[in-house]
């Protein structure tokens, strides 16, 4: 048993006894065979309980009020819930903004409820992405890029791809002055890749291009529409809603062109890209199962990084645009 455990890498095995167990199984050649140690996981999971075990997703930011509102969250958890159920778990959510509630705090009722791994919701105003939970303890997965502290496995939307893909919609239906105005934090927070894609794939050469991208800390109206006015795009990208708002009165897409990358089931009419948030949470599901069953706990010396694909959904704030 002890051999069995060392070789599992648990925690209550003596550092000096575990180093020389893995010396000695390589120096064997011993190689474990994933189909046995699939059949343990599952027989050791039965005589523990015959209830499905259960995984957390912690919102780290979000209360549940503003879940209800957003319909990302919302399918973001369908599609977690939906998959954890289909490899047999059960997904509780825990909220890190609950009045009391701090990382060590819930570190110590996930550990008492024997929940063995955690999803942790995307990290957007945590000073660089810090939350202090007792990492060693539990599996854990990040959702979305950004300075998440320690550096853990996550998985995000490909959103270099995103953009690429609603330039090469919109090239094909003859846009040429195809602008992008947004907020520059979120930007960073993704490491420059939607600005990035939109220079490296846009029809007209580097300088025009820069001219039509407009990055502000923080976008206001007035902004908006004196860029509109200065760069004269014929349709602009947008990162979330607010320019719809912002855009009363104009005529669309006559006289303007609008591409959301954040496209959502409640405005379909508005053409976009849909992040498809529930196979993002599925992915999450996923990889924080695979290292359950490996018993794998605290910080990854290698994190991994995975990255899913949104979706084009033609909507009604575009149009082919004919040749002068």
């Amino acid at each position: 048993m002890t051999v069995s455990r060392a070789l599992r890498g648990e925690s209550h095995v003596e550092d000096r006894l575990r180093t020389r167990i893995l010396e000695i199984s390589a120096a064997m050649g011993y190689r474990p065979d994933p189909e046995i140690s699939k059949l343990m996981t599952h027989m050791r999971k039965k005589r523990l309980s015959q209830a499905p075990r259960t995984l957390a997703f912690v919102w780290a930011e979000r209360a549940a009020a503003e879940n209800d509102n957003s319909s990302w969250s919302e399918q973001l958890i369908f599609g977690a819930r939906q998959r954890a159920d289909q490899l047999g778990f059960q997904l509780d959510e825990f909220y890190l903004s609950a009045k009391g509630m701090t990382g060590r705090r819930l570190s110590d009722i996930l550990e008492a409820r024997g929940i063995p791994g955690f999803i942790l919701s995307p990290l957007l105003s945590r000073s660089r992405g810090h939350v202090s939970m007792r990492w060693e303890k539990f599996s854990s997965v990040v959702i979305g890029l950004g300075y998440a502290r320690p550096p853990l496995h996550r998985v995000h939307h490909h959103h270099y791809l995103g953009m690429m893909m609603a330039m090469r919609q919109l090239k094909k239906l003859g846009y040429k002055r195809i602008g992008y105005y947004g907020g520059s934090v979120i930007n960073e927070r993704m490491f420059g890749a939607w600005s990035s894609s939109f220079l490296a794939h846009h029809p007209l050469p580097l300088r025009q291009a820069a001219d039509l991208l407009c990055l502000r800390k923080e976008p206001t109206r007035d902004d908006f529409h004196h860029w509109l006015k200065r760069a004269k795009p014929q349709v602009v990208i947008e990162g979330g809603h607010h320019l719809l708002n912002w855009l009363d009165g104009v005529n669309i897409p006559a006289r303007l062109g609008l591409v959301t990358l954040g496209w959502r089931a409640d405005r379909a009419h508005i053409t976009g890209v849909d992040q498809q948030a529930d196979v993002l949470g599925a992915a999450a599901v996923d990889l924080l199962v695979a290292q359950e069953q490996q018993n794998e706990r605290g910080v990854p010396k290698h994190p991994k990084m995975i990255m899913t694909e949104g979706k084009w959904c033609p909507g009604e704030t575009v149009r082919l645009v004919r040749e002068d």
